[in-house]
């Protein structure tokens, strides 16, 4: 959401409004007029984004059933600015996506986010996957390949983003119609200037992939470390287990019991390496809160869907305020730098962690564990431990609950074996990470400017 001051008192001319579509006050906030007006008088050529654009239609309206494999299923969820992720999706059959073809994207294409955090976009990039998308996204097809990039970037900055809020309709939760996203004003730059925002956003792109990259050779060192590929994980057709075994672990469910828990289980202790987990906490774990939301306050709430594989999301997130985190109970809930975060619940991110490398005010929510590792065992190691092979196998042998309600119970957390090397072993991949870190972080310095390159134009500073 875009920062802005107050709701102030507007004077609107019966001419000025635009009948019979739009009657409410909130439309006609000054803001949303001096951003109009602003765009209008920046000396540029002014098109509706219909007028770039050979179609703008939106994602499937229907909610098809989702499969194991097949084709990606891109939702709002997986949409940022100027980045797809299309590692964290659904997936629809072949044929589920032949009958979608009207709403299939393809490379070059900008989407747009209409519901959630509205009015984020990226253009479809040329190493794209097959995908599909939902409802919740606009495709805008056609913009000539000079001005993607660009479009893009303005719809992300603050003229665009005004435009997107100014016209959602709804109270719970708003969302953009085709019809008003055709109508989006956009100032059409010089082509040198198109070319300055497309170098800077391929540069951003660049970095994103190289800190992915960094991301998965930690995660490669520790499996080689640790002797993985060794490791026979296969499944077993029989296991057969005591009476005894059933009655101290109060699980009878056989997933539980699968051979390849054992041979991981055993493969650990054998390296004279394993430690259980709660006893190399500085406190006991955690659960975050249930927050009571506002706009635009001062503590940035964390929950499962920003626990992603590679890093937690801090740009979009709800915010609540101080006064409730540090009230009574609420304490629990409020984390610190490299603290480590560990999703408990829902099937797609159950067991995902990943360790807060920023200095920032935030909680979590009741979906999150929190983990406080004591100092010789390095938080940034113990993320990627646990978000490796070796503690999602934990995590799919100890979650509980069914029908979609499932949840990782702190016990069961307590009693993860957590592989724990020499300190030389896991600082390099704590290194590794940081490098990780700095490069996405730079990535996104370069994505800020970009969007200020656009504003300051338009803005004729």
């Amino acid at each position: 959401m875009v920062r802005r001051a107050g709701l102030s008192i507007s004077t609107v001319k019966a001419s000025e409004i635009e009948f019979p579509t739009r009657i409410e006050a909130e439309y006609y906030q000054p803001y949303y007029l001096a951003n109009k007006n602003t765009i209008l008088n920046c000396g540029l050529p002014v098109k509706r984004l219909k007028e770039i654009a050979t179609k703008i239609t939106d994602g499937s309206h229907i909610t098809p059933e989702y499969q194991e494999d097949g084709v990606k299923f891109v939702m709002v969820r997986n949409l940022h600015e100027h980045n797809i992720d299309f590692e964290d999706v659904k997936y629809i059959t072949p044929e589920m996506d032949k009958f979608l073809k009207q709403c299939k994207p393809a490379r070059g294409d900008i989407l747009l986010s209409k519901v959630g955090s509205i009015g984020v976009s990226a253009v479809v990039p040329n190493d794209a996957p097959d995908f599909n998308i939902f409802v919740s996204l606009a495709v805008i097809k056609g913009v000539s390949p000079k001005l993607q990039t660009y479009v893009s970037t303005f719809l992300n900055s603050r003229f665009g983003r005004l435009q997107a809020e100014r016209v959602a309709k709804g109270i719970s939760q708003p969302d953009l119609h085709l019809e008003d996203i055709r109508e989006f004003i956009i100032p059409i730059p010089s082509d040198k200037f198109a070319d300055k925002i497309s170098s800077i956003i391929l540069k951003a792109e660049s970095l994103r992939k190289q800190s992915e990259h960094l991301y998965a050779d930690a995660e490669n060192l520790l499996a080689s470390e640790l002797g993985l590929d060794k490791l026979d994980l296969s499944e077993s057709v029989f296991s057969i287990k005591n009476v005894s075994d059933v009655q101290n672990t109060k699980r009878i469910d056989a997933e539980h019991y699968k051979p390849k828990y054992q041979r991981l289980f055993e493969h650990l202790r054998k390296t004279g390496q394993a430690v259980k987990l709660a006893d190399w906490v500085k406190e006991p774990l955690k659960r975050g809160v249930q927050p009571e939301y506002v706009d635009d306050g001062d503590v940035k709430v964390i929950n499962s869907q920003h626990v992603s594989k590679t890093q937690i999301e801090l740009e979009d997130n709800r915010t609540t305020t101080k006064e409730f985190c540090q009230a009574g109970s609420n304490k629990r809930a409020t984390i610190k730098q490299y603290d480590v975060l560990l999703n408990s619940t829902g099937y797609i991110t159950i067991g995902r962690s990943q360790t807060l490398l920023e200095k920032i005010d935030a909680m979590v929510d009741g979906h999150v564990t929190i983990i406080r590792p004591k100092d010789d065992l390095d938080p940034v190691y113990l993320g990627v431990y646990l978000n490796s092979l070796p503690g999602l196998l934990q995590t799919e042998r100890g979650w509980t609950g069914s029908s979609g309600q499932i949840e990782l119970r702190i016990e069961i957390v307590e009693n993860f074996l957590v592989w724990k090397p020499s300190m030389k072993i896991q600082l390099k991949i704590r290194q590794m990470i940081e490098q990780s870190y700095q490069a996405r972080q730079e990535a996104k310095r370069l994505l800020a400017e970009a969007k200020s390159a656009v504003e300051k134009m338009i803005e004729g500073i």
